[in-house]
C-alpha cells in the first residue's frame, strides 16, 4: 500500500469523524471526492492561525472529537491542544526507541510542565519504554546539574543550548551518556564538539505541540526518519507543488490518529528530504534539516512567536513592537523590545502572553510597524 492508499484508507475508514467531516466541508469536499493524492490536496490546509481561531471556543472545538480530552494544553497564540490518548498521540517514544535511550535509563527532562504540552511528550515517552523520568522542567544549568550529580542521571531531555550549558557546570562529572534534542537545529559541528568533549550520544527529533513526533534520528544520524502514523508534503510555499530531494518547502503532516485526525496541517516549517535508503535499512522519507518558517515567526527556547500573534499582542496596547531576537557569547538568547512608546508593564504582559522573558525595552518614537527581527549568530566550532 502506497503512503497515500493509507491516508485514503484512513479517511473512509473514519469517515464519521466529526472533525474530519468538518475538514472536508470547509474544503467544499465529500469523503468519496478522495481518491488520488490530487484529490486530497484540495482539502484545505490547517494552520496554527486557523487552530488558535478554532481553539477560542475550547468547548465548541471539543465537540469536534468522539472522546473527552485528557488533557489540555495552552501554546503561545494561543492555542489550545487536547490530548485524547497517552503514548500514540504525540508517539515520541518512538524516537526514544531509535536512539539508545533504554529501559531503567534516568532521564533529566528539562521540558515545561506547565500549560505547554512539551513536558508531558517526553514524560509519558520515558515511562513507555521502561526509563525513569525526572521531572526537571525548566530550571537554571546549576540546578540541572546538581540534580544529575545527585541522581547519577545518565539520559537528558531538552534543547541544544540548554544541554550545553549543563555539560559546561557537570564537567568531569557528568553522568549522562545520551541527549535527545528537539526545538533547536543542532549542526554537525556543534554535535561533534558536544559529543567528543563530554562524551555524549545526541540525537535530534523534529515535532509540533500539534502533531506530536513527525521525525527522528536513527543511530547513524544521517536525517530524521518520518514517523509512519504521519503522511508528509513538502511543498512550494508559493505555488503548492512538490519540492525534489534536497530542496528546500514547506512541511505539511496528516496524523493517522482516529482519535485526533489533524489533516494536511501546514507547520510553517521549512524542510528538506531524502528518500535515499538509509543505512538502517528503512525506507521511509528522511528529514534532512529544518531551515526556518516560511512567515516571519521565530523560535525562542522552544517556543514560536508568530507573526500575527505579535501584531495582536501590539495592538492590544496601541502601539508598535519590533521584537528583536539576538544571542550573547555563550549562545544565550536576547529578546529587546522596541517600541514607539512607553508603556508601563509591558515586559510582564510580554512574558504572560508568551511564556518569555524580555532583556531589554527600548522606546523609540521613528518605529511605525511591528515585526519580528533575528539576529542570532550560532554556537561556531571551537
Amino acid at each position: 500500500m502506497t503512503n497515500i492508499d493509507k491516508v485514503t484508507s484512513f479517511l473512509k475508514q473514519n469517515k464519521d469523524s466529526k472533525f474530519i467531516q468538518y475538514r472536508l466541508n470547509s474544503s467544499n469536499l465529500k469523503i468519496d471526492d478522495i481518491c488520488t493524492y490530487d484529490d486530497f490536496k484540495n482539502i484545505r490546509p490547517i494552520t496554527r492561525k486557523d487552530l488558535a481561531e478554532l481553539t477560542k471556543d475550547i468547548k465548541i472545538f471539543a465537540d469536534f472529537f468522539d472522546s473527552c480530552p485528557i488533557k489540555i494544553f495552552e501554546s503561545p497564540g494561543p492555542i489550545y491542544n487536547l490530548l485524547f490518548e497517552s503514548y500514540y498521540q504525540y508517539r515520541f517514544y518512538k524516537g526514544l526507541e531509535y536512539s539508545s535511550f533504554g529501559h531503567c535509563d534516568i532521564v533529566v527532562n528539562t521540558f515545561s510542565y506547565h500549560l505547554t504540552p512539551a513536558g508531558e511528550m517526553f514524560d509519558e515517552a520515558v515511562r513507555k519504554i521502561g526509563a525513569s523520568v525526572i521531572p526537571l522542567g525548566p530550571s537554571s544549568s546549576s540546578k540541572c546539574a546538581e540534580v544529575i550529580k545527585n541522581t547519577g542521571a545518565t539520559a537528558f531531555i531538552g534543547t541544544k543550548t540548554f544541554l550545553k550549558k549543563v555539560l559546561e557546570e557537570l564537567g568531569e562529572k557528568n553522568s549522562l551518556l545520551k541527549s535527545y534534542l528537539i526545538a533547536e537545529k543542532i549542526t554537525d559541528d556543534e554535535r561533534n564538539y558536544l559529543s567528543n568533549k563530554y562524551d555524549i550520544e545526541i540525537y535530534q527529533g523534529y515535532g509540533t505541540a500539534e502533531a506530536g513526533l513527525i521525525a527522528t534520528e536513527c543511530q547513524y544520524k544521517t536525517g530524521m526518519h518520518v514517523d509512519d502514523e504521519i503522511f508528509v508534503e513538502i511543498l512550494n510555499p508559493e505555488n503548492g507543488d512538490f519540492i525534489g530531494e534536497n530542496e528546500v518547502g514547506e512541511a505539511y503532516v496528516t496524523i493517522l490518529n482516529k482519535n485526533y485526525p489533524l489533516i494536511r496541517y501546514a507547520t510553517g516549517d521549512l524542510v528538506s528530504y531524502t528518500l535515499e535508503k538509509c543505512s538502517c535499512d528503512r525506507e521511509d522519507m528522511r528529514i534532512l534539516g529544518v531551515f526556518g518558517r516560511v512567515d516571519s515567526s521565530v523560535k525562542v527556547k522552544g517556543v514560536f512567536i508568530h507573526d500575527w500573534s505579535l501584531i495582536e499582542f501590539a495592538d492590544s496596547y496601541g502601539v508598535f513592537i519590533k521584537l528583536e531576537i539576538s544571542n550573547d557569547e555563550n549562545n544565550n538568547d536576547i529578546l529587546s523590545l522596541h517600541i514607539n512608546k512607553d508603556i508601563e508593564g509591558l515586559d510582564l504582559a510580554f512574558r504572560e502572553k508568551f511564556k518569555l522573558r524580555v532583556n531589554n525595552i527600548n522606546v523609540n518614537k521613528d518605529i511605525n510597524k511591528t515585526e519580528i527581527i533575528e539576529n542570532r549568530t550560532y554556537l561556531k566550532k571551537r
